[in-house]
């Protein structure tokens, strides 16, 4: 007696539940599951029904072998707060690269943008993407060559999705010296150019990293001086009035500013940090060279909703302040009590702050320097555009 089957619509309902890791073993099940996983919208249904914010990716230097090498690795939040010693790099999982000149950008929906740049000659510039998801281990091609005239390395990136189209977006801003003023080129998954942010003609002096750019709400954030269209600044000029976030929302293109916290009151000793925590927009600064302190945006846009997470003395957690060297959130329990706290510049140790008892903690991790972080989450996204 043959067993019963179920219908493919109840099949489809129970697989859209399940997994990432579970469904690409599936894969192997039978070629009708196979089709079904890998179609774009079973993808989009099982995006819908899976869990937010479960993953960060982290970009750090693997000090383990002879030579070093910039890893980019997806890695489990729980994980990290509860075992966070024994977090070990998965070869599969992880991206390696041989030099620094390709940034990890950011991500959303599970796909990972990759730039390189290069330079060229007399000030020439040359920048790539392509698109990675880790889950799928698969990777898409070079996107077209991106070419102009830059003083600097300083281009500002930015990667998203935009929902009104179904698209995926990098976006370039960098300091025309040809035209003596800020650019910005944006670039959808799958096209054969780069085309100017017509809706968005004015870009300002954009502060901040130049990779791990906040996507949040549809839109990339930079900090930036909203009365300076310059290249060039010193920070101690800079007034606090002067500071504001930048928003670009790629669904439209257009821009507006935020406010930063009123209750910041003066300008910090060094420049302040934009990241998404729990998919909220925060920013955090060095406070007179003796605390860390960590502000959250709980509503996008609301300038009410600013909220103040952390106020952290670096006496308590012993660390010994260097300047212009920022401490960097690396990721953040789902019910805010425990944070994870690196240093750029310092080999192996992360720190544990428990903000509901105070309590902080020292670990060594995994043999690595860590440099950006930012959210990421398993998905069945592919990498790369499907006919509409």
């Amino acid at each position: 007696m043959s067993l019963p089957s179920l219908p493919p619509e109840l099949i489809e309902e129970i697989l859209s539940w399940l997994p990432v890791k579970l469904l690409v073993r599936f894969t192997c099940v039978c070629k009708p599951w196979k089709l079904l996983v890998f179609d774009p919208r079973f993808a989009k249904l099982h995006l819908e029904r899976s869990p937010k914010r479960t993953h960060t990716l982290l970009t750090l230097i693997d000090g383990v072998e002879e030579s070093e090498t910039w890893v980019v690795a997806p890695l489990s939040v729980r994980r990290l707060l509860e075992y966070p010693s024994s977090t070990v790099l998965n070869e599969d999982k992880c991206y390696r690269f041989t030099n620094d000149s390709y940034d990890a950008i950011g991500s959303a929906n599970g796909l990972v943008c990759v730039i390189g740049v290069k330079s060229i000659q007399a000030g020439n510039r040359e920048i790539h993407s392509w698109f990675w998801n880790p889950s799928l281990r698969l990777k898409s091609e070079y996107s077209p060559t991106l070419s102009f005239m830059c003083p600097n390395r300083s281009v500002h990136h930015g990667f998203g999705y935009d929902d009104s189209r179904d698209t995926y977006k990098v976006v370039a801003v960098f300091w025309d010296h040809t035209l003596q003023k800020w650019e910005g080129r944006v670039h959808c998954m799958g096209d054969s150019y780069w085309r100017k942010t017509l809706a968005c003609p004015d870009f300002p002096t954009l502060l901040g990293p130049l990779v791990c750019v906040p996507f949040v709400n549809g839109s990339v954030n930079w900090l930036a001086l909203n009365n300076l269209n310059y290249h060039e600044y010193e920070w101690k000029n800079v007034t606090i009035e002067q500071l504001m976030i930048f928003s670009l929302d790629l669904r439209t293109e257009t821009c507006k500013y935020m406010l930063l916290p009123d209750c910041i009151g003066e300008k910090p000793e060094d420049e302040p940090t934009l990241s998404v925590l729990r998919g909220c927009l925060c920013l955090y600064y060095n406070h007179k060279n003796t605390h860390f302190v960590l502000w959250e945006m709980r509503e996008f846009g609301v300038q009410e909703s600013w909220t103040r997470l952390v106020n952290l003395r670096y006496a308590q957690i012993q660390w010994d302040f260097v300047p212009d060297v920022m401490m960097l959130p690396v990721c953040l329990s789902e019910n805010g009590d425990v944070l994870m706290l690196a240093c750029p510049q310092s080999w192996y140790d992360v720190v544990m702050y428990n903000r509901r008892d105070g309590r902080v903690e020292h670990i060594e991790f995994s043999n690595s320097q860590i440099f950006y972080a930012c959210e990421h989450m398993k998905s069945l996204v592919l990498p790369r555009p499907h006919p509409h």
